[in-house]
């Protein structure tokens, strides 16, 4: 990899990290950009470079959403009933949304996707009603959201706590836990769909640095950062106002949607 190579993934890792951290997201949508760009200047093939882009995303992912969950844990903010919830249905969702990667070019879902978060950020600017968080909802609702939630985050290469953190925010969680519960989320996302890209990739000629679809020295570059600012990121969760902290993820949330769609 050639030296500036390695300084834009050491870069990348640095914002996924932060971003882990304080928002309960995984850094794919900086860190899927990222290697579209650069992954064809290493020699993998444009008919792969998508497919290579999410399936290492979600390998960093599983780095960066190890040591936030760990500082949210340390910190007490992990809802264990919601965790419970959600984890069987983002797990299987991954893995077919890991799957529908490897058949389908993921491009023409990011529209879809864009729209939906747009819609899930506007929600979540407005006031929402104060009280205990709503604990009744419907397992087998959940199971299908869940679901549904983690094959787009695997489809797109990104943790789904753009996704989960909003759902999390209807429900009327406290944000802190909401975000932390979504760093758990993501992790399970990310081993899920990593171990099925892996195995699905066992068919393509093997080269070396290559686990399936998972490009291990781009992996390892940007792991290396992401993982030592995911808990500068989670503490900093710690010393924001929970408004400010609701209103910048809804803004940060609307920029994605349009990045998505320009896309």
């Amino acid at each position: 990899m050639l030296i500036t190579g390695w300084l834009w993934c050491l870069a990348g890792g640095v914002i996924a990290g932060l971003l882990a951290g304080m928002l309960g997201i995984g850094g794919g949508l900086v860190i899927v950009p990222l290697l579209i760009y650069l992954l064809p200047l290493l020699g993998v093939p444009p008919e792969l470079v998508v497919q290579m882009a999410v399936a290492t995303s979600l390998a960093t992912i599983v780095m960066t959403t190890l040591s936030s969950a760990r500082s949210h844990y340390r910190h007490g903010q992990i809802s264990w009933f919601w965790v419970r919830r959600l984890i069987p249905g983002l797990m299987l969702g991954a893995i077919f949304g890991a799957w529908l990667a490897t058949q389908l070019k993921p491009e023409w879902l990011q529209r879809i996707f864009s729209a939906v978060l747009l819609i899930l950020s506007i929600r979540m600017l407005v006031p929402q009603r104060t009280g205990e968080p709503i604990t009744d909802v419907s397992k087998r609702l959940m199971a299908v959201i869940s679901a549904f939630v983690g094959s787009l985050s695997a489809l797109v290469g990104i943790g789904g706590g753009s996704l989960t953190v909003p759902l999390l925010q209807r429900l009327r969680v406290p944000i802190r836990q909401a975000i932390a519960v979504s760093s758990v989320g993501s992790l399970s996302i990310g081993i899920s769909a990593v171990l099925a890209f892996i195995v699905l990739g066992q068919q393509m000629e093997s080269n070396e640095g290559l686990f399936g679809y998972v490009h291990g020295p781009a992996w390892v570059a940007i792991s290396i950062t992401s993982v030592l600012c995911a808990p500068l990121g989670a503490a900093l969760t710690q010393r924001i106002p929970v408004k400010r902290l609701q209103q910048g993820f809804a803004t940060f949330l609307v920029l994605v949607s349009i990045e998505l769609f320009i896309g």
